[in-house]
């Protein structure tokens, strides 16, 4: 059995991976792993393969071949970025079709009054709330994120539809707090594929590539919006607006769920040795791909983690302005003295500014090995903007039109704040559970902002709008406060690992390495995990 065993180690060139075995880093014999079934999927895929030695030869044939590896890297950017992009487009336009809607007559067809309008883009987030942690294990355990995420997509773009149907507050209420509850799932499952396809310092920028059609979708609709408010039909404009927003995310659910791969183990468009060359490609960010097994373990770590608290912190600092300006950017660009057809144009450039912002903050990043700095270049202009707003309409009298416009379109530039919050969930966590964990409680906290947020914005101070200002400012110099600490805070567990693997030699090292990269363990539990500042 012995010679067995060891018969198989030298068979199988993926042996150095099993964490099954015992290392010399662990002399009293503690594994790494006990069974396939704890470990990632990837490493029950490279053990189980019965052609294990050929395509470990082709694999590392493509990454040792510049042209094969550049050919690799095309191949998982145009099969994973479109999608991705496609899905965050819909979502970030579907939640803010409110927004758009407010100046096209919704709010007097369907007798809204007072807090209404705000109360129906909070609904939106307490549905959104509610399923956050359901809707991720759930995605989880079934472990097909892609047809889990196209069928959420189908469903919310059908309840998106249902809006034009909807005539009083109380059916609104009901679809907004649908809206949410199917829309959940979708920032903590982008993450995830992020972190299983790319190598750390790739990630900010293919986050930036998705989370830039936030910026879009105020081009876009806004544009669509004008077009559908001059249509002279007995059929009023935000309900055509509703229909045609749903069918096309319907549309782009069915695709996503034929077509966006669950993961690299079961990406049916690689072949088992482009499989192997992503899995190799990604082994150092010591984060793995997935695993179904919900872990209570790494559960309980992801709430005793200081950091996680402070992403949280951040993520509702970043939150609280998001949630009043995208749904009262337009309603403001009225109180500067715009009728609704121009605020709807005029809402556009800030798109435009916010999306530049994004894709230079996320390729940033990346070349400079850092976030944090980069995310507090992007969050300054954003206090700024507010702080003309305060400056220049303190009481809804608007003293410069102009510069008021101008404040608005410097608002478009913290959206990247979060964007980046997201690549450091995907590049600074380890354990799938772990993981899903984190990214369920970044997207509360998330919530949890954007419910604050929309009540900043009261209507008894319109059209000034005074206290909702005002939290721009306050929250985002918060913010910045809060993205030093967590900076020092990573700089600290970098240097408490390499304490530890002080200790070890360069063979122990080298064979404990290789164990850990697939063996679905913690950030915390793994000396060689590396996190980004």
């Amino acid at each position: 059995m012995a010679f067995e065993n060891e018969k198989h180690e030298k068979g199988n060139p993926f042996a150095a991976l099993d964490g099954r075995k015992a290392s010399l880093a662990n002399p009293n014999g503690e594994l790494t792993v006990k069974t396939l079934k704890d470990a990632d999927e990837a490493l029950s895929f490279l053990e189980n393969h019965p052609r294990a030695s050929e395509i470990a030869e082709e694999g590392n044939a493509i990454l040792e071949d510049p042209v094969q590896l550049k050919k690799l890297i095309r191949k998982i950017d145009l099969t994973i970025a479109p999608m991705l992009a496609a899905v965050y487009f819909l979502q970030f336009l579907d939640k803010t079709t409110l927004s758009y809607t407010a100046v096209m007559g919704i709010r007097t067809d369907t007798h809204l009054v007072g807090q209404d309008y705000s109360n129906l883009s909070m609904l939106f987030y307490i549905g959104f709330l509610a399923a956050e942690f359901p809707t991720q294990y759930l995605a989880q355990h079934l472990s097909r994120l892609s047809l889990y995420l196209g069928i959420n997509i189908m469903i919310w773009g059908l309840i998106l539809g249902f809006h034009a149907a909807c005539t009083t507050y109380a059916g609104l209420a009901i679809v907004r707090t649908l809206l949410g509850i199917f829309e959940s799932c979708v920032a903590p499952i982008l993450v995830i594929i992020i972190a299983m396809w790319y190598k750390k310092m790739e990630q900010g920028r293919r986050v930036s590539w998705f989370y830039v059609c936030n910026s879009l979708t105020q081009i876009f609709g806004g544009f669509l919006a004008f077009g559908v408010s001059h249509a002279t039909t007995k059929f009023a404009s935000w309900r055509i607006f509703y229909i045609a927003i749903g069918a096309m995310t319907m549309v782009i659910g069915l695709l996503v769920a034929l077509y966006l791969p669950d993961s690299p183990v079961k990406a049916r468009r690689f072949t088992d040795a482009e499989k192997v060359a992503v899995l190799m490609r990604v082994k150092d960010n010591q984060s793995g791909t997935q695993n179904a097994v919900i872990k209570k373990e790494q559960v309980l770590e992801t709430f005793k983690d200081l950091r996680v608290y402070l992403i949280c912190l951040a993520t509702v600092l970043s939150s609280i302005p998001n949630g009043g300006l995208s749904n009262f950017s337009s309603i403001l660009l009225t109180t500067f003295g715009y009728t609704s057809q121009q605020a709807l144009v005029l809402n556009t450039p800030s798109g435009l500014v916010g999306g530049v912002c994004v894709l230079l903050v996320g390729y940033l990043s990346d070349k400079w090995g850092d976030r944090s700095i980069v995310m507090l270049i992007c969050i300054l202009p954003t206090i700024l903007g507010a702080g003309l707003m305060i400056g220049l309409d303190p009481n809804g009298v608007p003293a410069n039109k102009a510069g008021l416009l101008a404040a608005s379109f410097l608002t478009g530039t913290f959206g990247a704040a979060f964007m980046l919050l997201l690549a450091w969930n995907a590049s600074n966590i380890a354990g799938h559970s772990k993981k899903v964990t984190t990214n369920a409680l970044t997207l509360v906290s998330f919530c949890v902002g954007n419910i604050l947020g929309t009540q900043t914005f009261q209507a008894h101070q319109a059209p000034g709008y005074i206290s909702g200002k005002i939290s721009i400012v306050a929250t985002l110099s918060a913010l910045c406060f809060v993205i030093v600490l967590l900076r020092l805070y990573n700089d600290y567990l970098n240097r408490q690992n390499q304490k530890t693997l002080a200790g070890m030699s360069e063979e122990e090292k080298q064979e404990l390495r290789e164990k850990m990269a697939f063996a679905d363990q913690t950030d915390r539990k793994n000396p060689f995990f590396v996190y980004t500042h």
